[in-house]
């Protein structure tokens, strides 16, 4: 299930304080992508700003599989660089999550081939190792050989 889609001017909490001065939080600030409007206010994404009463405070964590302007889309719920979080989102817009294997559940016979072959080395060593890993756990097989001490 998704979360609730952050714009700007949606609010997040600062659990920070400086000295006896607590951060409080306030909104999210931008830049944000203003050529993606989520129920009319511009889409926020990782690395954007939010207002608080110490220094601004980060948004550091967004979606792992939606992307606004080439970066996470940020959610209700995601993490702030001084450990708060976002607190509002657009109810009616859920954002979700890319997990290893999800791409590929109605994708034609052969097209994991296909995109290995388009993959940096790395990259398609470790997806090539996920979907093995995700066959054995799904069929019972154990992921390595028992060992005799």
């Amino acid at each position: 299930m998704g979360k609730p889609a952050a714009r700007l001017g949606d609010m997040h909490v600062c659990p920070m304080v400086t000295g006896l001065v607590p951060h409080v939080g306030g909104p999210v600030a931008g830049p944000g992508v203003p050529t993606v409007l989520i129920g009319g206010m511009p889409a926020a994404v990782s690395g954007d700003m939010c207002v608080c009463t110490g220094p601004p405070d980060t948004i550091v964590l967004g979606s792992t599989g939606v992307f606004i302007g080439g970066k996470p889309a940020a959610r209700m719920g995601d993490t702030c660089a001084h450990g708060g979080k976002i607190v509002v989102g657009l109810q009616t817009v859920l954002i979700g999550e890319t997990y290893v294997g999800s791409g590929l559940a109605g994708a034609p016979p052969g097209a994991l081939a296909v995109g290995l072959k388009n993959m940096a080395p790395e990259v398609a060593n470790a997806v090539t190792q996920a979907v093995t890993m995700k066959k054995a756990a799904d069929s019972g097989v154990p992921f390595c050989e028992k060992c005799n001490s």
